[in-house]
């Protein structure tokens, strides 16, 4: 099974359905909500991938702005706790990815969305995810999401050098140092294999 959190400021319809778990749906919604009316769904849903370098962080530590965002926005938002290095390393964050993308589709009534407009958001790991999900959908055949919102994402997994790398020398949040353990400890596997091809690729238009 694959944790997700579910986030709404209100109770929306189709959520109610969801105080009692069940296979395939989500754990239930918090008990005060049991006497609250439920609006309509909102037309309007967010799928969230957290942040922390591929290795760390969940949908719970960045659940304070998701609140305000929820809020803020009228939209529900499910934030996916996909597997994190090196103990999952990739490809299982990008498939943990677009499985919880086509779940929430097809479950975006439970979700209390009519799924007008989707949208994938996520920072730094987390865009990275958010973006793949959208190359990923179009590649087969799944409808993509409505927007993506990336914040300060990890775009350039490989070792060759850039702007940001020369810069992580003198940052003293994100080091050079952590930023390759995040980057092995995720990819290191696929760099061995394909990291030259990727540098070529890069370098050559």
């Amino acid at each position: 099974s694959l944790p997700v959190r579910l986030i709404s400021y209100r109770l929306l319809e189709g959520q109610e359905e969801e105080k009692e778990e069940r296979e395939g749906r989500m754990p239930s919604l918090p008990s005060g909500w049991g006497r609250a009316k439920a609006k309509p769904p909102s037309p309007y849903l967010i799928i969230h991938f957290h942040g922390g370098g591929f290795i760390a962080q969940s949908s719970a530590s960045h659940e304070v702005y998701l609140r305000d965002w929820a809020k803020g926005l009228g939209a529900p938002i499910l934030s996916v706790d996909y597997g994190l290095a090196p103990e999952h390393p990739f490809p299982l964050a990008v498939e943990q990815a677009l499985y919880a993308y086509c779940w929430a589709l097809k479950n975006a009534r439970a979700l209390g969305s009519t799924a007008q407009s989707v949208l994938c958001v996520g920072d730094s790991a987390g865009g990275n995810l958010a973006a793949v999900v959208a190359l990923r959908a179009l590649e087969v055949g799944v409808r993509p999401p409505c927007g993506v919102v990336m914040l300060y994402p990890a775009l350039l997994l490989h070792e060759t050098p850039s702007p940001s790398r020369i810069l992580s020398l003198m940052d003293p949040l994100l080091p050079l140092g952590t930023l390759q353990l995040c980057m092995h400890s995720y990819a290191s596997r696929f760099l061995e294999a394909h990291g030259t091809a990727m540098a070529a690729l890069h370098h050559n238009p």
